[in-house]
């Protein structure tokens, strides 16, 4: 099963370079030790903050909470908020229904996430609408539909719907598609409510196996 855990913040201002240390120095090789994976570093670009998220995974839902409520997890999540304010958490798990290939780090690539509540009625007519949105996108060399998470809690929503682009203009070329434009239109008219969504960009200091943000 495809798991995705997330930590965002911002970054105190008058403690970037401190802040910068102890994520590469300390949280990323301890978090990293403790079983979560690093798969990704991003920067919001358009939408509500926290400015800063960061990506993890694990081999499923019960280590990662095994791992947060840990006291060594507790224990460095209290030094980073030295460096960092307005922190959250979310954790999620895929349903399958875009895809089932295992979550990897991607980079250089900008993320337009999709955020909503589908409502209790249109459950069917959802999941028949997003296999159509699926195969639409398919036929497009410029976007990747990404996967589907349903959010367990400290989401935005119930659903996360992740799509990758190599350039933001991408988004807008996705929304000039007729076919996609129909079925979003229809999707957020009829079956979906609590919409929002978020541009997001991988940070430009990103090096494998670890992140750090702008």
């Amino acid at each position: 099963m495809n798991v995705l855990y997330t930590q965002q913040w911002n970054v105190e201002r008058d403690k970037e370079a401190e802040y910068l240390a102890f994520i590469s120095e300390k949280y990323n090789p301890k978090v990293t030790s403790l079983g979560l994976q690093i798969v990704g570093g991003y920067y919001v670009e358009v939408g509500v903050g926290p400015t800063t998220v960061a990506v993890f995974s694990a081999e499923n839902i019960n280590l990662i909470n095994e791992i947060v409520i840990s006291e060594e997890y507790r224990k460095i999540t209290n030094e980073l908020n030295f460096y960092v304010n307005s922190r959250t958490s979310a954790l999620g798990f895929s349903t399958g229904r875009v895809s089932n290939e295992p979550y990897t780090i991607q980079e250089g690539v900008w993320k337009w996430n999709h955020y909503y509540n589908v409502r209790p009625n249109k459950k069917d007519d959802y999941k028949r609408i997003l296999g159509q949105i699926v195969k639409a996108i398919e036929k497009l060399d410029f976007v990747e539909l990404t996967q589907e998470w349903h959010m367990l809690y400290g989401g935005r929503a119930d659903y996360l719907l992740e799509m990758t682009f190599k350039d933001p203009i991408d988004a807008a070329r996705l929304l000039n598609n007729q076919q996609f434009r129909e079925l979003e239109k229809m999707i957020k008219k009829e079956l979906i409510i609590d919409y929002s969504n978020r541009l997001i960009r991988s940070t430009e200091r990103f090096d494998k196996p670890r992140w750090i943000t702008l």
